[in-house]
C-alpha cells in the first residue's frame, strides 16, 4: 500500500467467535514491541482495541487524529520503539470482522492524514473479503484427518455401522491403553441416555473431534464425527474449570471486549445476572479482572498457534 507510506505494520487474522488474533503477518516492527502490543489489545478497558472497533463498526483510525496525546498505546507501544503514529482498521466482510491491519510510522515521518484514513477505510472491505477465506481455512484446520466428517450408528451401546472416515476417527479416539474410561465409552453412554448430544473428544494424536448424536429410535443413534468449530474448542478449553454452557457464552463475549451491560443485551438477561456470570467466570478461571479472561484464553488457545503460523519479519 504505497499510498499509505507505512514504515512497518501487521496484518492480523481474527477469530470471528472471540475477535482474538489467530495468525497473521508482521513486517518491519521491532520484536520487543510484540508483547506490549498484545498486552494493549487484551486490555478490555481500551476504547481503541481492534475488538472494540469491530464491535462498534468503527472506520479506519489514525492515532494522531483520533486520540489524545497521552494515549497509552502511544506511550507504551509506539514511543519506546521509535514510532510516533499508527493507522488501524478492522477488515469486515458481510458484517463479520475477519482481520485487522495496523500500520506504523516513525517519529520523524509525517503523521497519517484524514485522507489516508479514508483510503484505508475504502480498502477494508476488500481486505475483509480476502481474509474471510483464509480465516475459514485456518479455523477448519489443515490436517485432512479432521476435514472430512464421518458417520456411525450406535445400537444398544455398540457401534454397528460406520463410514470409512468414521472408522478411522474411532481408531484415534478408542485407545484402551490411555485410560480406563475412553472417549468412545463416553459416546456409547451418551447414546443410551440422550436423544441429542454434542461433545468434543480428544484423539490419540492430539487433535479434537466433535461428535453430534441424534436418536433414530429408542435403541439406535446416529453420530456424526467432524472437525470442531472454534466455539467447540473454546468449550473444550474451559471445560476443565467447570464453566457452564452459559458461562462459556459469557467468556466468548468477554473476549470480544463487551461490558456487562452489553453482555446482558446480547444474551437477553439482566445486567445483574450478567455481572454474576462474569464474576463466576473470573473465579473459575482464577483471574482477577475482565482483561485477564481474554489474556488467559488468548494464551491457552491462540498464542502458540499465532507464534508458529504467523509470518514475522522484524527490524534488523
Amino acid at each position: 500500500m504505497p499510498a499509505l507510506g507505512a514504515d512497518g505494520g501487521a496484518l492480523l487474522l481474527m477469530d470471528p467467535h472471540t475477535q482474538l488474533f489467530w495468525t497473521g503477518a508482521v513486517n518491519r516492527l521491532p520484536a520487543p514491541s510484540c508483547h506490549p502490543f498484545f498486552a494493549s489489545e487484551l486490555d478490555t478497558t481500551g476504547a481503541r482495541t481492534f475488538r472494540r472497533l469491530a464491535l462498534e463498526g468503527a472506520a479506519a483510525s489514525a492515532l494522531s487524529l483520533r486520540t489524545a496525546e497521552h494515549d497509552a498505546f502511544r506511550t507504551t507501544v509506539l514511543a519506546p520503539f521509535g514510532y510516533g503514529d499508527e493507522l488501524r482498521v478492522v477488515a469486515r466482510d458481510a458484517g463479520v470482522a475477519w482481520g485487522a491491519l495496523s500500520l506504523w510510522r516513525r517519529h520523524e515521518t509525517q503523521s497519517f492524514s484524514a485522507e489516508q484514513e479514508r483510503v484505508l477505510d475504502s480498502l477494508a472491505p476488500v481486505i475483509g473479503a480476502a481474509l474471510r477465506d483464509a480465516v475459514l481455512r485456518s479455523l477448519a484446520g489443515t490436517e485432512p484427518t479432521q476435514a472430512t466428517p464421518g458417520a456411525l450408528v450406535i445400537e444398544d451401546g455398540v457401534v454397528v455401522e460406520a463410514s470409512p472416515e468414521a472408522r478411522r476417527l474411532l481408531r484415534e479416539i478408542d485407545e484402551p491403553a490411555t485410560e480406563e474410561y475412553r472417549p468412545l465409552d463416553h459416546l456409547l453412554a451418551l447414546s443410551r441416555k440422550e436423544s441429542r448430544f454434542s461433545v468434543v473428544v480428544g484423539t490419540g494424536e492430539g487433535h479434537w473431534v466433535t461428535a453430534h448424536g441424534t436418536a433414530l429410535s429408542d435403541t439406535r443413534t446416529v453420530v456424526v464425527l467432524t472437525a470442531p468449530s472454534p466455539a467447540d474448542l473454546l468449550g473444550a478449553l474451559v471445560a476443565g474449570v467447570g464453566l457452564t454452557a452459559r458461562e462459556v457464552e459469557v467468556t466468548r463475549l468477554l473476549c470480544r471486549g463487551l461490558t456487562d451491560t452489553e453482555i446482558a443485551r446480547e444474551l437477553t438477561i439482566s445486567a445483574h445476572t450478567a455481572h454474576d456470570h462474569v464474576r463466576a467466570v473470573r473465579r473459575k478461571l482464577g483471574v482477577r479482572s475482565r482483561a485477564e479472561v481474554a489474556s488467559r484464553v488468548f494464551a491457552d488457545r491462540y498464542l502458540d498457534r499465532f507464534l508458529t503460523s504467523a509470518s514475522v519479519v522484524h527490524e534488523g
